[in-house]
């Protein structure tokens, strides 16, 4: 089996990177406060408004899509197939509700039950509290 390289401070810092170079705006992706970006409001903080969430789509997909390549491998040694956002309806998953993680003998979107082999809920999301300094594109922990 190879070795599986679990979350680290590194994936995380590998995804705010990607996505702001790539597809997202400081603001979607942290609470802008007057003291700077974070990925969570510091503890005694004033959130100034602004609704709690520990985790938005874009970290959402990126976490999915991590968990799925560490679960790959595993899946192949049982000759299945790791899935993002499979589609049963006959176990219920649609595709407004589809599967997280998937491991299915067809490698398809679209499963019958009886390809389905093992489901995964992934409830990841970013532990640790960055500051995103924008004037200098700079990512630190906080």
């Amino acid at each position: 089996m190879p070795k599986l390289n679990l979350w680290s401070n590194n994936t995380e810092i590998e995804f705010f990177s990607e996505a702001l170079k790539h597809f997202a705006s400081p603001e979607q992706l942290f609470y802008k406060l007057a003291n700077g970006y974070f990925t969570y409001v510091p503890k005694g903080s004033d959130a100034e408004g602004q609704t709690l969430q520990s985790r938005n789509a874009l970290i959402g997909q990126f976490t999915e899509n991590w968990a799925k390549n560490l679960l790959a491998p595993i899946a192949n040694e049982f000759n299945l197939y790791a899935i993002n956002g499979m589609v049963c309806e006959e176990l219920g998953l649609t595709r407004q509700s589809s599967a997280d993680i998937a491991f299915c003998t067809k490698d398809s979107l679209i499963q019958s039950a009886v390809d389905v082999k093992l489901l995964f809920e992934v409830k990841m999301s970013v532990v640790s509290n960055y500051k995103f300094d924008i004037k200098k594109g700079f990512l630190s922990l906080n």
